[in-house]
């Protein structure tokens, strides 16, 4: 039996995958100094998006359960993980 996909992975593969990677902005949990805060990654630096991860142009590799929000241009949140 295949591993079942995730919202957020079918969120991620819809929004890059569509073309319209630009016009999103994705949130994960990052932690600075034992504080855990927001950080935005535009969804232009995405280049890759597979096997759990999210791949950027700098070079970093985000295990999807970091994911904890994806918002349009407009500020409207249109995925969020509790």
């Amino acid at each position: 039996m295949g591993k079942k996909k995730g919202k957020v992975e079918e969120w991620l593969k819809k929004i890059f995958f569509s073309g319209a990677s630009s016009e999103f902005t994705v949130f994960i949990k990052h932690r600075v100094d034992d504080e855990e805060l927001l950080k935005p990654i535009p969804g232009e630096t995405i280049v890759d998006v597979r096997g759990g991860y999210i791949y950027t142009r700098s070079g970093e590799q985000i295990p999807f359960h970091r994911v904890k929000e994806i918002r349009n241009k407009k500020g409207e949140v249109v995925y969020r993980r509790d």
